[in-house]
């Protein structure tokens, strides 16, 4: 017999922003999710889709290791996570939003139950919660599929081959990701200056039209880190400038940098800011630095700034690969630790 539960239950915790009074378990952003401690031999999801443009992924990991990872059908529907395991032995399982959203989204990615022949408990909760704001970087974008693999499409994203994840779980945290490809902190690669995370960042989601209400910080836990990966798109958008625009876009990315890192800061009150600007090129690592020694410099000693190393490879969508997320990964939680996470 399959047991019936409610994923916003005392028996799962929750990862990633959500509304706590919304009526079921929405799914915002890459990363989020639920966790769970399982002793059965089925357990099953039923989540509901919107119809649209893009279709998200759902990823399953058991003790920490990736075991699934597929695309959800339009609707409501019934899915099997892990076939039939063996019965009694105890496992945590996270069910997590893989891909990002997008402003086609009619909605959130929604689980509306959990079915378990087993019994489910809650897991230890992590000690830290480290959040992250980036770009098609921090989504993972690349980070599965053939080189060659090059249209827009959730199928060459995922958050559990992405540095955010992946420094995460060496620094034993929970994650909470706010990050949409293509957009930077003054502007976006194709020079918008409205796609910035900055004008999002107090919205639940503020890319999907359901999601731009008001993010209630104060009902969810504050970060212990926030690391920002920026600046990567607003070098392509600055060189898509002309005249003076173009040679005061450095100028403008440092004046838009400390912006952002002051609404962290007023949201997130003791947290390390670590902006963290690499992987593809160091174009605007002297505006990013500038912005970090004014943030110092005005009395904010706990913001840093970590250059991480180029990608060692690229992998679908001209995107870093796996192997430098792993890399990424390694200097954000080394930096993190030695800070004093």
């Amino acid at each position: 017999m399959m047991n019936r539960y409610d994923p916003r239950g005392a028996e799962f915790i929750r990862m990633g922003r959500f509304n706590p009074d919304e009526t079921g378990c929405a799914l915002w952003w890459s990363g989020s999710g639920v966790r769970t401690c399982f002793d059965g031999v089925r357990l099953e999801v039923e989540a509901t889709v919107a119809a649209g443009e893009h279709t998200p992924w759902l990823a399953v990991t058991v003790d920490g290791a990736p075991v699934a990872r597929f695309p959800l059908m339009p609707g409501t529907h019934r899915y099997d996570l892990l076939g039939r395991v063996e019965a009694g032995v105890r496992h945590e399982v996270a069910l997590l939003r893989d891909t990002q959203p997008t402003d086609s989204d009619a909605a959130p990615l929604v689980f509306e139950a959990v079915y378990a022949d087993g019994r489910l408990s809650a897991p230890k909760p992590c000690e830290r919660l480290v959040e992250f704001l980036g770009d098609s970087l921090t989504v993972g974008e690349g980070t599965v599929g053939a080189k060659d693999g090059m249209e827009w499409r959730m199928l060459w994203i995922s958050n559990q081959f992405a540095f955010p994840n992946l420094a995460a779980e060496a620094l034993r945290a929970e994650k909470r990701v706010v990050a949409l490809g293509g957009w930077g902190a003054y502007l976006s690669y194709d020079a918008n200056p409205e796609h910035t995370i900055g004008h999002i960042y107090e919205a639940l989601c503020g890319v999907a039209p359901a999601g731009a209400v008001p993010y209630d910080f104060a009902a969810q836990r504050p970060a212990d880190a926030v690391v920002i990966n920026l600046g990567t798109n607003d070098s392509s958008g600055i060189d898509k400038l002309t005249g003076e625009a173009k040679a005061q876009g450095p100028e403008q990315l440092t004046a838009c940098a400390v912006e952002l890192m002051e609404l962290v800061r007023r949201r997130n009150p003791d947290a390390i800011v670590l902006w963290a600007y690499g992987l593809c090129g160091g174009a605007m690592s002297e505006p990013l630095r500038q912005a970090v020694a004014l943030r110092r410099a005005a009395g904010d000693e706990k913001t840093h700034y970590l250059a991480l190393d180029d990608a060692i490879d690229v992998g679908s969508r001209m995107h870093p690969s796996r192997e430098s997320h792993v890399r990424a990964a390694e200097q954000i939680a080394e930096k993190l630790k030695e800070l004093g996470l």
